[in-house]
């Protein structure tokens, strides 16, 4: 029995692997597109990428134990959570907005 079996006997682990690595590529390529663009739509979908893999890390190191400590709570849930989950499509909006406004 492979050493790793168990981490893939939850499926909870192996979505997360999966996102993570999904993600690391994205972001690779996000990076690579930040140095040829200069359009504003284009860096607000650049930043949320790297928002949304920021916020899949944070997830990923909590799941995993390795970022313990007092998490800030609001309304019940965790702030952390609320803002990685969110950042992401606040950007997207932003860069549907600021394409919007530069097609006039």
């Amino acid at each position: 029995m492979s050493p790793v079996a168990p981490l893939f006997a939850d499926g909870a682990v192996f979505e997360l692997l999966v996102r993570l690595t999904l993600g690391a590529i994205t972001s690779f390529l996000a990076i690579l597109c930040w140095t040829r663009t200069r359009n504003l739509s284009w860096m607000f979908v650049i930043v949320g990428v790297l928002a949304s893999y920021a916020g899949t890390l944070y997830r990923s190191l909590r799941f995993f134990g390795l970022f313990p400590g007092a998490e800030i709570r609001f309304f019940g849930t965790s702030l952390a959570l609320l803002v990685s989950e969110n950042l992401p499509i606040v950007l997207f909006a932003g860069a549907f907005i600021a394409f919007l406004r530069a097609e006039r």
